[in-house]
């Protein structure tokens, strides 16, 4: 298959623009990306399923326990939303992969180490607080499960979050962009779907995650990459889900039913602190590419800096 490069010059949402039937390539995009979801979902439950039953292991399936397994199946499902992305943005556009991590393009992974960074440092000092009250006031011994339990939110999140980001605000919100559609209803629309993909209706969780899909989707545009979003998504997946399995109440994290404002309002705080000092270090960094700053004029400053 023939790919193609974006203009030079084109903000990040708009880097999969076609010359025409970008409305239709949305429509595309859209079912696409919800059976693909689905598809993934169904075909990391499979793979979880008989792997546990070739190394002998019992997989239950209970919607309203998040055990290890189904945590194990529910991160890879998610991480499998990075190769969907990348084959929807070749086939519905033919673009390639490395323009969807940035416009670099591909992944940049100082600033993306970078972007961990200064996420873990606004996010460190409450969540660890939270972790060091949730190991002294655990009841229980913490045995091997808790560790498994562990070993599987440290080594899968980071995939989960960064699945999200590809297909939400990459894929989704680029192919938002391809159809013209202004920056700041790309942000708002792409937060939209990322709320409503949770089927979490309760009006606070939903305006938790939609601040959060789109703020990520603005600093996204931005700094021209996922790298920020992914690591401030897994940053604070980490953050509330370790402490959680502590408390044994990893079910009430993921799929909270007695919710406040509490942690929207903290959630609120923290975006206003580390996003402002995530887009001046990236305008330090040279690392902005923004409309009026040429991809081409960008990779050559980056190459004297």
């Amino acid at each position: 298959m023939r790919t193609r490069e974006p203009a030079p010059g084109l903000p990040y949402h708009r880097a999969t623009i076609p010359e025409r039937g970008g409305f239709a390539r949305l429509v595309a995009a859209l079912g696409s990306a919800a059976v693909g979801f689905l598809a993934v979902t169904v075909a990391a439950l499979l793979a979880v399923y008989f792997g546990a039953k070739l190394v002998g292991r019992p997989f239950e399936l209970d919607a309203g326990t998040f055990n290890a397994g189904l945590l194990l199946a529910t991160n890879l499902g998610l991480a499998l939303l990075i190769p969907l992305a990348g084959l929807l943005t070749l086939l519905v556009y033919q673009v390639r992969f490395a323009w969807l991590s940035s416009l670099a393009p591909g992944l940049r992974r100082g600033w993306l180490s970078a972007c961990v960074g200064m996420s873990f440092v606004v996010w460190a000092p409450l969540g660890v607080l939270t972790l060091i009250g949730a190991v002294v006031s655990r009841d229980s011994a913490v045995d091997s499960s808790v560790w498994a339990m562990v070993a599987i939110v440290v080594l899968t999140t980071p995939f989960q979050a960064a699945g999200e980001e590809y297909l939400f605000r990459g894929f989704l919100l680029q192919s938002l962009g391809a159809a013209r559609v202004p920056a700041y209803l790309a942000c708002l629309v792409s937060g939209l779907l990322f709320a409503t993909a949770h089927l979490q209706f309760d009006v606070v969780l939903f305006a938790d995650r939609l601040l959060i899909g789109f703020v990520f989707a603005y600093i996204t545009i931005k700094t021209a990459g996922l790298e920020a979003a992914i690591a401030l998504h897994a940053v604070k997946n980490l953050f509330a889900l370790v402490p959680a399995v502590f408390l044994d109440d990893l079910n009430e994290a993921i799929d909270p039913q007695d919710v406040s404002w509490i942690p929207f309002v903290a959630d609120v705080v923290m975006l206003a602190v580390v996003v402002p000092w995530i887009l001046y270090a990236a305008f330090r960094r040279q690392e902005r590419w923004l409309t009026d700053r040429p991809v081409a004029e960008a990779c050559a400053e980056r190459q004297h800096v």
